[in-house]
């Protein structure tokens, strides 16, 4: 069963949901944009950036420990602060499950992910990430995300 919640950050509101998958728990995140903006957003942002950070601190069914948890609010605030503005990208998804935080961001085509990346790394360099770099001018993963998980 899908559970869903509305709270409002910088511009949009934030939509958040969990529903089990596999077993586990899944925790997702998205800022509200409305379907009827996307084909406006998606040549806007073309390129689909992954960002996965390893949870060090998770319980039995990995989703993380309360005070580590909340200690992560600066680093998630890191990842996300700099597309608030939606100039250099748009968040798609934030995703907790099975011990890690998954980042998904739309990007502009001059947004430099490479430098953005490994300013996080240097800023956090105790945590591990893995990023990579998708095309994804359709927004094939977002369709499918939501499609999957009933979160457009």
């Amino acid at each position: 069963m899908m559970e869903k919640q509305t709270m409002k950050t910088s511009e949009r509101s934030w939509l958040n949901a969990n529903t089990m998958y596999e077993g586990f728990p899944l925790y997702m995140r998205r800022p509200d944009v409305k379907v009827a903006e996307f084909a406006g957003l998606r040549p806007m942002y073309p390129r689909l950036l992954v960002l996965t950070h390893k949870l060090k601190h998770v319980r039995e069914n990995g989703l993380p420990e309360g005070d580590y948890n909340d200690s992560l609010i600066t680093l998630g605030s890191c990842v996300t602060a700099p597309f608030d503005d939606e100039t250099r990208g748009l968040i798609a998804v934030i995703e907790t499950f099975a011990g890690k935080r998954t980042y998904y961001i739309y990007l502009a085509p001059s947004f430099d992910a490479d430098a953005f990346l490994q300013g996080v790394k240097d800023r956090f360099p105790n945590q591990e990430f893995v990023g990579k770099v998708h095309e994804d001018p359709t927004w094939k993963f977002f369709y499918g995300y939501a499609g999957e998980f009933q979160f457009a």
